[in-house]
């Protein structure tokens, strides 16, 4: 859902390091670039985070939270580090490509 919501149909490695270099577009500004890593450690996080909940608590798997989560948090992170972020959080949560560029 993410990638989706990204606009990729990447196939992406297992390896951390490797996949966090396949996440990011290239040839992008760096204030781009640097949103790219945001969003990325803010799926994976959450990814992870829900899945220990799953394990450790008993909890159940709901893509849905998940999703809307990733992009509750990764929305915060971009309007608070980027200064001139200036997107309402539907318009990033219809169209992030568009806030970033």
């Amino acid at each position: 859902m993410c990638l989706e919501w990204l606009g990729s149909s990447l196939v992406l490695h297992c390896d951390a390091q490797l996949h966090f270099k396949m996440f990011k577009p290239l040839g992008l500004k760096h204030a781009i670039i640097r949103c790219w890593g945001g969003i990325w450690v803010g799926i994976v996080s959450k990814i992870r985070n829900h899945r220990n909940r799953v394990v450790f608590e008993n909890g159940g798997v709901d893509l849905v939270e998940v999703f809307t989560v990733v992009q509750r948090k990764t929305w915060s992170w971009v309007t608070v580090k980027e200064r001139l972020a200036d997107f309402s959080y539907s318009d990033w949560c219809l169209e992030p490509l568009c806030c970033m560029s």
